[in-house]
């Protein structure tokens, strides 16, 4: 009877900590569509998973006139970072090329750095403390800088052009970006991202209206099978 009791406090400790590694969408409300022939993922910027730190140090979130939801924005010097997981198999992508949208508020090309996980050119800073700042390592301008334009008041969406860090390498399913300061003030505001694995592709604010939101499916086949395991020693 232990030795069953055992088993089972086992398995049930196995799957609490696989349902804590299971992927799954980090943003709070992962939007997916197919315009133009491509895939497009779609998420808020308030929806981050991490912020670090955690304080209206460096990124800060406010309300904004004209925002789909609260738009993040910067304060203070150099420093911080923010993060942001996300599925691009949500929407049919695989890995590859993909570019980077953001629908912003940015009159004086406030840029920022964007890196992400697994792009062959791009090398993760592990602080804090976190470098920024312009040409500061392992950042490279011709490589990492987003938002290097005017954009609105109002809102628009920044950056046709796809320089710079606006066109990554994702990876197949789950893919993370993170952004450091370079330059970025209280002037940029930050609303929407978007990626797309189609370069012609431009979107639109009725576009992110009617991008249909994701549904994660692969944790809840693991945990059927957790639960199986479970039963199995009974």
């Amino acid at each position: 009877m232990y030795c069953q009791w055992f088993k089972r406090v086992s398995l049930g400790i196995f799957l609490a900590l696989l349902l804590a590694a299971m992927p799954a969408y980090a943003v709070k409300n992962l939007k997916v569509s197919n315009y133009g022939g491509g895939n497009q993922v779609w998420f808020e910027a308030e929806d981050y998973d991490e912020r670090n730190p955690d304080t209206d140090e460096f990124f800060v979130v406010v309300d904004a006139d004209g925002a789909f939801g609260q738009v993040v924005t910067r304060e203070g010097g150099a420093g911080g970072m923010m993060r942001w997981s996300f599925d691009i198999s949500a929407a049919g992508g695989a890995g590859g090329t993909w570019y980077f949208w953001g629908r912003v508020i940015n009159p004086s090309n406030q840029s920022d750095y964007l890196l992400v996980e697994g792009d062959p050119d791009d090398v993760i800073p592990t602080g804090p403390p976190f470098p920024g700042g312009n040409g500061t390592d392992p950042f490279v301008n011709d490589d990492d800088r987003i938002f290097e334009e005017d954009t609105g008041p109002p809102f628009d969406w920044a950056r046709a052009s796809h320089d710079e860090g606006h066109t990554k390498e994702l990876q197949d399913g789950v893919n993370t970006m993170y952004m450091f300061h370079r330059q970025g003030n209280n002037t940029r505001l930050m609303d929407v991202f978007m990626w797309t694995d189609n370069p012609d592709y431009v979107p639109t604010d009725d576009d992110y209206r009617g991008a249909q939101q994701a549904t994660p499916v692969e944790p809840a086949g693991k945990l059927a099978t957790a639960w199986g395991k479970i039963k199995s020693v009974r």
